[in-house]
């Protein structure tokens, strides 16, 4: 699909964890963003007269087309994210998508392992709430990797579901951790503890290019195919 020009409202803004806030955004021209579970969207973000665009994953699912979310991490001195963070709510800004090729792989017919690190977490959660929106009935898997506990980002949310869905296996797993009591290490090692079978389960991983890549070594160095191995690397 090809991408559009969009204004859009902000509507609201969550804080996530010390340093990641949500940012909400009604469409008004056009009304809807046509996207799929995966893909970006390019924000316009004016500076010195001129515009940069960086771009950032839709956390939301596609069933809810009047609106965007996004999950951004404030980056000291980082021109797009101290954008983001003077915006209030009501402030009109610019964008265009959809953009990128991280879907869902078809037909539906596998266990889809999710593994996230970070805010890489946004677009896996757009597949998820977009699978369980179909009603999908297959298992399906989180493993959500954060060096502190306070990092673990939607994890009120991850855990009501599993709470709601007895298909939804929701992993998080903390490396540094401090009073965390749940899994610990990095999620190649609760990958090696819970996902012993591959022959019908597709992997996605979204996270920083570095990590993406371990994670991607280490997965086939344990057996899992290349081939199923679907990411969205950031640079």
């Amino acid at each position: 699909m090809a991408a559009t020009q969009y204004r859009a409202t902000l509507e609201q803004i969550e804080s996530l964890a010390y340093n990641v806030r949500s940012f909400r955004f009604k469409l008004i021209d056009p009304p809807q963003l046509t996207f799929k579970a995966g893909q970006f969207v390019i924000v316009h973000a004016p500076r010195d007269g001129s515009v940069v665009k960086r771009a950032y994953s839709i956390a939301s699912p596609p069933h809810e087309p009047m609106r965007v979310e996004l999950c951004i991490q404030h980056v000291e001195g980082g021109i797009a994210s101290t954008y983001f963070w003077g915006l209030k709510e009501g402030d009109a800004v610019a964008l265009s998508g959809p953009h990128g090729n991280f879907l869902l792989k078809e037909p539906l017919e596998y266990e889809p392992v999710f593994m996230a690190t970070g805010t890489g977490v946004a677009p896996l959660r757009s597949m998820i709430k977009h699978l369980f929106h179909l009603n999908f009935s297959r298992p399906v898997w989180l493993l959500f990797g954060t060096r502190y506990e306070h990092a673990l980002l939607y994890e009120s949310e991850f855990r009501s579901l599993a709470n709601l869905r007895h298909n939804f296996h929701y992993i998080p797993t903390v490396s540094r951790p401090k009073e965390w009591r749940g899994e610990t290490g990095h999620i190649q090692q609760a990958f090696q503890k819970h996902i012993t079978d591959y022959a019908n389960r597709e992997i996605y991983l979204c996270g920083w290019l570095e990590v993406v890549k371990a994670v991607c070594h280490d997965l086939e160095q344990l057996g899992v195919p290349k081939e199923k191995l679907h990411y969205e690397e950031w640079a």
